[in-house]
Order: C-alpha cells, then sequence, then structure tokens
C-alpha cells in the first residue's frame, strides 16, 4: 500500500486553510477544510486533525469505528473550545475526512463536504455524502446530483467541526480489493475536476506522485478558487 497526499493554496487565495495527515504506519490518513475569518480556518483545520490524532494514539483497544468516532468527538470539543477563547477565532470550523485500512476493510468517518472516493476497476465512486445545503435538496428530489455539482449554493455545508458544541460523524466501512484506489480530497479538487477527468488521470499508467501532482495542476488550471488538498491511496 502506498499513500501520497498534497496540499496546496490554489490560484485564488492568499493562505491555505486545508490541512492533511498521513501515516502509512497506522495506516491513518486525514483531509480538512478549515473556514472563517482572518487565519481562523487554517486554525480549526490544523487543530482538529492535531486532536483526530492524539485520540487515537490516547485510544483504549476497542473497535476502529468506535475509536474513531470518538476522536471526532475529541476534536470537535478541542475546535469548539478554541474558537470560544479567542474573538479571532468565533465560528471557526472544519470539514473533516479520517480513514483507516485495517484486516482488508477501510473505516471512514467524515463531517462536512470534503470526499472519500473509492476507484475500483476503472470506475471512480463517491462513498461519501456531502453535508451540505444541495445534497439535502437532492435527498428531497428539488435537484439532481449533477445539478448539485454546479449549484451556485453548493459551498454552503450544513455540518461541521467546532460550530457546535456536538456533532455528529458519518460512518462508512467497505471491504477493500487488490488493486483499488482510495481519494480523499477537500470541495477544492472537486469543485474543478469532475469525476470523469479524476477517471482519466487515474486510469493513467504512472506513478501515485505523478496522478496526485496531475490532479492539483489540472484543479489550478481550471481556475484553483479554493485550497486544493488530497490524499491517494493505492491498496
Amino acid at each position: 500500500m502506498k499513500a501520497v497526499g498534497n496540499s496546496v493554496i490554489g490560484m485564488r487565495r492568499t493562505n491555505n486553510e486545508d490541512a492533511i495527515y498521513i501515516n502509512e504506519q497506522k495506516n491513518l490518513y486525514l483531509v480538512a477544510d478549515g473556514m472563517g475569518g482572518c487565519n481562523a480556518g487554517e486554525v480549526a483545520s490544523s487543530t482538529a486533525i492535531s486532536a483526530f490524532v492524539e485520540a487515537m494514539e490516547n485510544a483504549e483497544n476497542g473497535e476502529i469505528l468506535d475509536k474513531m468516532i470518538s476522536a471526532v468527538t475529541q476534536c470537535n470539543k478541542k475546535v469548539y473550545q478554541k474558537s470560544r477563547e479567542n474573538i479571532e477565532f468565533l465560528d471557526m470550523g472544519t470539514t473533516l475526512v479520517a480513514v483507516t485500512i485495517e484486516n482488508e476493510k477501510m473505516f471512514v468517518v467524515h463531517v462536512g463536504d470534503s470526499r472519500v472516493y473509492l476507484f475500483r476497476e476503472n470506475n471512480l465512486q463517491q462513498i461519501t455524502t456531502d453535508h451540505s445545503y444541495v445534497m439535502e435538496l437532492v435527498k428531497i428530489g428539488s435537484i439532481t446530483r449533477e445539478e448539485a455539482e454546479v449549484h451556485p449554493k453548493r459551498n454552503i455545508i450544513t455540518r461541521a467541526i467546532g460550530i457546535r458544541e456536538d456533532v455528529e460523524a458519518d460512518t462508512i466501512i467497505e471491504d477493500m480489493k487488490q488493486g483499488d484506489k482510495i481519494l480523499l480530497c477537500t470541495d477544492g479538487l472537486s469543485n474543478m475536476v469532475s469525476k470523469g477527468e479524476m477517471t482519466k488521470i487515474l486510469i493513467e499508467q504512472c506513478s501515485t506522485e505523478e496522478k496526485v501532482k496531475k490532479l492539483v495542476v489540472l484543479a489550478n488550471e481550471k481556475g484553483g478558487l479554493d485550497n486544493i488538498s488530497l490524499i491517494l491511496i493505492e491498496i
């Protein structure tokens, strides 16, 4: 198994509010997309990831998904507390998506609209469901998924780490197969690069590093309107 990540500022932003974490020894991978005034977004994303990793390291033996859910609770608490301690950080928050791979299974917890895709047998599938305004419209049948991808309000999220005292994370367990690829990313990639364009790059016969580089370059070429962060894991 191999994992490669990158997080870049993009073409329009003045700072990078995203954060990523890769630990191949413990098979733990995290992506966060912070929001808030001043430097609050980057504080939120980095605080959430640090708190999640610390909670996982200190967790007692038990079911992996239970430990991940508990880690989400801990990082939400840390970000929320920090936002109340400093007026500059008021109302800051962050998305969070975490992946752990153990015993040929992938365990996912996520809050917000950062995504996990599974690429298997040349087919790319988004396995997380965005916690967003447009996804709520999709659920009630007001718009289609295709319309949601280009909707002007697609960046409004309905759930985030650190906004309230408590947060609920969605969880996923997926069997892994030899040759699978897992892509974690912020909306700086998914809003700029279509699923078809991602698939085309992932199919290419080149290194993991080259695929990550090509995804970032394409997102920037198409405007780079936001920070671009991703982790590509190849089984």
